[in-house]
């Protein structure tokens, strides 16, 4: 599937993209087999409105097709292609990125088909795959565009900063079978200038076939939080300054800018109310989950929280009980246990006007008593600090790898 002059030149071709600016990426003209990329061109899908949706849910100008296999027996046969050892290894060859990985959903791939009028503001990908949790790794772009003229529009820019537009800037032209590869980063800046038709080529669109590769791991330095694409919108035109006529063409851009921002602005508005949503459903779920964790209270009081504490019943290092006694309180029995693992454990025990000190050999029960006063709706918050921890999975013969304190196996409210 591609072509002998790429397959010739891997080994130059990964020097250039190791060393590009203004990040990782290289230019790969007659990148597939000539006889694949016109079968691919003679069957790209018309534009259908359908796959046409943006982020608000509304129609644009850019059509995409994820589902490739359905597009014709080249595309089949290109998917199937994708999927080999020989083409992952040479682009981990290229790239310097073991282990890469084929997508099979395309996540944002497939063939794109952009009209007159539309454009791509400069952005980050996404850089986690939303089902598999795979690193995104790589970007790989095939253009399908005979004849594109430069005056068109449509280049694909990379970019070093988009928010000031300083330092390193490269423009590529979509030209028919040429292949751009980059890493995805977060700095790996992208998109492409609005494409401006002259009415006699209205017919035509910028067309092009995209698949991006993944990892399981990937290098601390390199790895972020999770997030969805980042785009930065468009400024204002250059030429947009004080004593200039605004004529037709620049107030269309001028007018595109605007909305764009205010589009970006709409989706980020919607995206903060889902979040917002989802953390009060967490909150509201970790609320109950605290209340139905196991308390080792027992009389007539009521558990506040309990931190610190795994629903299996054991302790860590450091933890608190609060509760709320509903009768005057006299003191506590307090009944603790320590794995056999720890030969003697020591936990310093606190609450309000008291502190103790216990104890335990490990595998043995310890009882203490104490003597922690409270009137009855008076908020009582019990501190325990153990000095040593247990590891399960120390002992080879478990994974658990929680660091273990103890277990308290009863709290005995005296109520007098």
């Amino acid at each position: 599937m591609l072509s002998p002059s790429t397959l010739a030149r891997l080994d130059d071709i990964a020097r250039q993209f190791q060393s590009a600016a203004p990040f990782s990426h290289v230019v790969i003209d007659d990148f597939l087999d000539a006889d694949v990329a016109r079968s691919m061109l003679e069957n790209f899908p018309g534009f259908d409105a359908r796959f046409a949706l943006n982020e608000m849910g509304e129609v644009g100008g850019k059509a995409v097709r994820t589902r490739v296999r359905e597009l014709g027996s080249v595309y089949a046969r290109l998917d199937d292609f994708l999927q080999t050892p020989a083409f992952l290894d040479a682009m981990s060859r290229v790239t310097g990125i073991p282990d890469l990985l084929y997508d099979p959903d395309y996540e944002g791939g497939g063939t794109h088909d952009n009209r007159h009028g539309q454009g791509l503001d400069q952005h980050i990908d996404f850089n986690y795959h939303p089902r598999t949790g795979w690193h995104r790794r790589l970007n790989l772009i095939v253009y399908l565009n005979p004849d594109w003229d430069e005056q068109w529009g449509g280049a694909l820019e990379l970019m070093e900063d988009p928010w000031t537009g300083r330092g390193d800037r490269v423009s590529v032209m979509p030209l028919f079978n040429r292949a751009v590869v980059f890493e995805t980063t977060e700095r790996s800046w992208h998109g492409f200038g609005t494409i401006r038709l002259p009415e006699p080529e209205r017919g035509r669109s910028r067309k092009s076939f995209a698949i991006y590769l993944y990892s399981r791991e990937r290098p601390a330095e390199l790895t972020a939080a999770p997030h969805a694409t980042v785009y930065v919108p468009a400024g204002l035109p250059e030429s947009f300054r004080p004593g200039v006529t605004l004529d037709e063409a620049m107030a269309e851009q001028v007018r595109a800018s605007h909305a764009g921002a205010r589009g970006q602005l709409r989706y980020l508005y919607q995206r903060e109310l889902e979040f917002n949503a989802q953390i009060v459903r967490l909150e509201h779920a970790l609320a109950e989950a605290r209340r139905a964790q196991r308390s080792p209270v027992e009389g007539y009081a009521r558990t506040e929280s309990v931190a610190g504490c795994w629903p299996d019943g054991w302790f860590s290092g450091s933890s608190t009980i609060e509760f709320v006694p509903s009768r005057a309180l006299r003191a506590v029995e307090a009944t603790f246990w320590a794995p056999p693992a720890l030969v003697e454990q020591v936990i310093s025990l606190s609450w309000p006007g008291g502190a103790a000190e216990v104890s335990l050999r490990g595998g043995q029960r310890h009882q203490v008593r104490l003597p922690m006063a409270a009137k009855a709706g008076a908020p009582v918050c019990l501190r325990m600090h153990a000095e040593h921890t247990w590891m399960p999975s120390s002992g080879g013969d478990s994974d658990d790898q929680r660091p273990l304190a103890f277990r308290v196996l009863a709290l005995t409210l005296d109520h007098g």
